[in-house]
């Protein structure tokens, strides 16, 4: 993800924990560790295997007005391949933010922002930046009433955007993209605290259009989220 979006969610946060102090707002915020994999079809496939990434995940809420964010961070940590030769220098940075609507009291509409990389690190084909990716986001999130003990929630989000993608002969090329993900995932109170496990599924694809590429990622995550009501 890209610094400036970083510094964003930073910003945007701090801004409504603040604000949250004052009102009836809510806001929360955690860690999360997952563990993905995901299938790059056409140029040259290749399988990622398990990866291990960890990042942030957090909310703010006052009114019928959300504030929506999730980042994470797979570091250098090894790839592996099915029809090409290359060095295990592998990272993904995969962020998004979104604002929303809450509609009722269980049903949030948004829409909001996605950026990622895919870096190979010392690939003979590719270079450094196979996957440099930004795009539109926008769909719902259908959830459990959050001051329950135990609460659930479902998130559906369609992608329009573009991509710059690094073809078999390290040519760069740009190209539109679309896409889905969809995650669900139980929400368990630790004891009397405010803090929750978060254990979930989530599954996204992205395709380009103009050249021959898919992404498939499952991913299996854990967050620990601090709420402030």
């Amino acid at each position: 993800m890209s610094r400036r979006l970083t510094i964003f969610v930073v910003v945007m946060f701090l801004a409504a924990a603040a604000h949250a102090q004052t009102s009836h707002s809510s806001f929360s915020i955690g860690p999360r560790l997952s563990n993905y994999s995901t299938d790059i079809d056409g140029i040259a496939p290749l399988k990622t295997g398990r990866q291990t990434a960890f990042g942030l995940v957090g909310d703010y809420r006052t009114g019928r007005f959300v504030l929506d964010f999730q980042w994470d961070h797979d570091p250098s940590n090894g790839i592996h391949l099915t029809d090409i030769l290359v060095t295990d220098d592998y990272e993904r940075d995969r962020g998004e933010v979104t604002i929303g609507y809450a509609a009722s009291p269980f049903l949030d509409i948004e829409g909001g922002f996605r950026s990622e990389t895919i870096s190979l690190g010392s690939v003979a084909f590719f270079g450094s930046d196979f996957f440099d990716h930004q795009a539109i986001t926008a769909g719902i999130h259908l959830h459990s009433d959050l001051r329950q003990p135990v609460r659930f929630h479902f998130k559906a989000r369609g992608y329009f955007g573009s991509a710059k993608v690094d073809n078999l002969f390290d040519a760069r090329v740009e190209t539109d993209t679309n896409g889905w993900r969809a995650e669900g995932a139980l929400e368990i109170r630790i004891g009397e605290s405010k803090w929750s496990a978060m254990p979930g599924i989530e599954y996204e694809m992205i395709k380009a259009s103009d050249v021959d590429l898919r992404l498939n990622t499952n991913r299996f995550f854990v967050n620990v989220v601090y709420r402030s009501r």
